[in-house]
């Protein structure tokens, strides 16, 4: 245990910073870090008195531990505030994080991960591919073939490791600013924690976490800018155009990277509430310009040339009083539990939204409709895509979301008709049986939907199947079936074609409440019609009284009053169809007991051979006659089949829409891996409701009041965008915020005033206000 702790000591930069007074372990004395060390660092180490905080830093590692035994006192947030050191940033963060807990106690995984699949490839990784020289091209690291390897491991890496989630747009951003200042194996676990953790939802096919922040965002502006937000309404700009972005990216695309990284810093100690804050105090900074803008150009242009200009220092003399004014406290109400109430509340909404998109942009790329409606169409799109949430959530393993394997369909096939729902295990000999045929005819109609290049049913060909089914005519419902049966395709029907059908035929008109001896009835007179129109084909004179005799043989198999069982009296139709049984009887009937197992053998032999009376082989006309012979079966083929068919939404589904389903399943994910092992140990997390916290954009740290508050402030209470509080009303806020958390003792007390007084003295020297 210590060997290896030791090994992962190496690997912390405060234990180098701090090797010349605690020599206790073996640490080398290379920089430890990203791809800033060889690159350089965004910024002037000089002028962002790099040095000077270095100095802060390595006197908090002494009197209050480095890395994995670090204890956050509030002097901890004020040193975040000023700004990291770039050798020590990539640490912080892991240790703000949490995923430096994560990193120690998997050592090796990362190296093993792309051990195990090196030469591998997936859709991820080819999408990886795609992105990587779009990966912060400003920064020169990202214009060598080292910085892209680097970047290329890390995204795979992770690729392989969260294979449902893989890879998805804007992760390579966040992944490339890690690698500024922290290894691979560090970038790895950092963007574990943010994708899993911190930032739910935002790096998936759908991205429901970014819109559903998004929604979020456009409601608290609503609330604290009422004039700012009912010019957007009237002037129909849409505030997400240049506030996504944000999100995604974590303002990594959005601001220079000193800027962004200082935004990182506040992320990672602050977490997910900073993105709202640092948000509202941009649309604040700016609101008399945006007032003035009259569409979506505008408006971008206005933001734009605001990040372009963020190195204007904001200090005491400055002429920017916008910067002066804004203080932090305005948006203190976003506090986490505001944010996680907000999310619970409109989770509905951004589902709903996504699902509705999903949903027009599948049905609008069908390329047949195969004359269904729209509200048809919509209707198939909603059970189609219905089975298939269901299947996933009873089948824990992994299934294609776009196309169906037979256990699905037959969930398909539940909810469009009722003869489908085959019953469970049944200790019934019967039910067992029927049962037995049931699942051969769903997965007949799997396989004829079911194209040969593909591994399942896909929407397109539900839409073309249930054409077919639910819109032919009588001669067309018996082409149907014809082609059904038709095994090798051969464009004729055999024995073995009508037996099937048969068999799944009585299994079918039993289902829809038929009389199980008319149902009989129906499919003898089937077998020994095809047996006729064989004869036609041949130019055979058909003995019309010997097929009378069979036919009624054949029926009387079902005249026994239940007696015999299904499975019985069809083992005696495929005798007649299949097999010659005449032998067969006629060896049951010899009474000689001392030839028994001989007899046995020679039965079985008989079994194997194929039928001496004419072979059936009818085409699709001779077919079409052999069923319209029969009054059952033409009422089945009319219309009974296909009016079986029901594109109805029952109440239950208008209820509880699959929406609400999707984001259950999504967001209680989010909220397990939340709280899996990804979350550092008690002792070492801070009390969110007792820290400082980050001011706007990077430019005017100032501490947080408590953010106990959990209720967003009415219009009327809100800061408006051309007005800011009043000094009365900025004196009530401070008397009615608690004071930063004290810290255990006088000493400690004495000793925070002292290194609090220094910060602040670096805060001032820095042109920045910590008030």
């Amino acid at each position: 245990m210590m060997k290896q702790l030791r090994g992962f000591l190496a690997t912390c930069e405060s234990e180098n910073l701090l090797k010349e007074e605690q020599n206790l372990i073996d640490v080398s004395t290379e920089p430890i870090g990203g791809l800033g060390i060889e690159f350089g660092y965004p910024g002037d180490a000089r002028k962002a008195k790099d040095r000077s905080k270095m100095k802060l830093w390595k006197k908090y590692f002494q009197e209050n531990g480095r890395n994995l035994t670090m204890v956050r006192l509030p002097t901890f947030g004020k040193l975040v505030r000023v700004g990291l050191p770039n050798a020590l940033r990539g640490e912080l963060w892991e240790v703000c994080s949490g995923s430096i807990y994560l990193r120690m106690t998997n050592q090796g995984v990362y190296e093993e991960i792309l051990k195990t699949y090196e030469g591998h490839t997936s859709l991820s990784t080819e999408e990886i591919e795609k992105d990587l020289n779009r990966s912060l091209p400003e920064y020169a690291a990202y214009q060598t073939p080292e910085g892209i390897d680097r970047l290329r491991r890390v995204l795979t890496a992770y690729a392989w490791r969260n294979p449902e989630l893989g890879y998805c747009q804007a992760m390579n951003i966040v992944t490339s600013a890690l690698l500024i200042y922290m290894s691979e194996e560090q970038a790895f676990w950092t963007l574990n924690v943010l994708v899993d953790r911190m930032c739910p939802g935002y790096y998936s096919t759908s991205m429901y976490g970014a819109l559903l922040d998004q929604i979020i965002f456009e409601q608290l502006v609503e609330k604290t800018m009422p004039i700012l937000w009912n010019h957007l309404k009237k002037t129909d700009i849409q505030l997400s155009v240049a506030c996504l972005p944000w999100f995604l990216s974590l303002y990594i695309n959005s601001m220079p990277l000193l800027f962004a990284f200082r935004v990182l810093d506040c992320l990672f100690m602050e977490g997910p509430r900073i993105l709202f804050q640092i948000g509202l105090a941009i649309l604040k900074l700016n609101g008399d310009e945006l007032l003035k803008a009259k569409d979506d150009g505008a408006f971008l242009g206005i933001l734009k040339h605001f990040f372009t200009s963020l190195d204007i220092p904001i200090h005491p003399n400055s002429k920017n009083e916008r910067g002066k004014v804004l203080t932090y406290r305005e948006f203190a109400i976003v506090t986490d539990d505001l944010v996680t109430d907000l999310r619970r509340k409109n989770q509905l909404k951004v589902v709903a939204g996504i699902e509705s998109y999903t949903k027009r942009s599948a049905i609008r790329h069908v390329k047949e409709t195969a004359g269904f409606e729209k509200e048809e169409i919509s209707t198939i799109y909603d059970k189609f895509f219905g089975a298939l949430y269901y299947a996933k959530q009873n089948n824990e393993k992994t299934t294609d979301l776009n196309s169906m394997d037979i256990d699905t369909f037959r969930l398909l096939l539940n909810s469009l008709t009722t003869w489908s729902k085959i019953k469970a295990h049944d200790e019934s000999a019967n039910e067992g049986y029927m049962r037995s045929l049931g699942l051969q005819f769903t997965q007949r109609l799997y396989d004829y939907m079911k194209p040969e290049d593909h591994p399942g049913v896909m929407f397109q060909d539900v839409v073309i199947g249930l054409s077919e089914i639910m819109h032919g005519d009588l001669m067309s419902q018996i082409d149907f079936f014809f082609k059904l049966y038709d095994q090798d395709k051969d464009e004729k029907l055999v024995n073995a074609d009508i037996l099937y059908m048969a068999k799944e035929l009585y299994w079918v008109l039993c289902q829809m409440k038929q009389d199980e001896f008319i149902a009989w009835d129906a499919i003898c007179n089937l077998i020994i019609r095809s047996f006729e129109q064989s004869d036609i084909l041949r130019g055979v004179q058909s003995n019309e009284e010997s097929n009378a005799e069979q036919l009624a043989k054949l029926i009387s198999y079902g005249r026994h009053d239940g007696i015999q069982s299904i499975q019985k009296r069809m083992e005696q139709l495929e005798n007649y169809l299949i097999y010659d049984d005449t032998d067969n009887q006629n060896n049951t009937n010899n009474d000689n007991d001392d030839d028994d197992n001989e007899k046995q053998d020679d039965v079985k032999e008989d079994k194997d051979k194929k039928l001496q009376r004419p072979f059936i082989e009818i085409c699709l006309p001779s077919f079409r006659m052999a069923v319209l012979t029969n009054e059952c079966l033409e009422m089945f083929f009319d219309n009974g089949f296909s009016s079986s068919f029901r594109l109805v939404k029952l109440a239950s589904e208008q209820q509880k829409s699959l929406g609400r389903e999707v984001f259950e399943n999504l967001f209680n994910e989010g909220k397990k891996l939340a709280t899996s092992t990804m979350t550092p140990p008690m002792h070492h997390h801070r009390n969110r409701r007792s820290s400082s916290s980050a001011s706007s954009i990077g430019l005017s740290p100032i501490p947080s009041p408590s953010t106990s508050t959990s209720n967003i402030s009415s219009p009327n209470q809100a800061s408006t965008s051309t007005s800011t509080s009043s000094p009365k009303q900025e004196g009530q806020q401070e008397q009615s915020s608690p004071s930063i958390m004290s810290s255990p003792s006088s000493n400690n007390n004495k000793e925070e005033k002292d290194m609090s007084q220094q910060v602040d003295y670096l805060l001032s020297e820095l042109g920045h206000q910590d008030e």
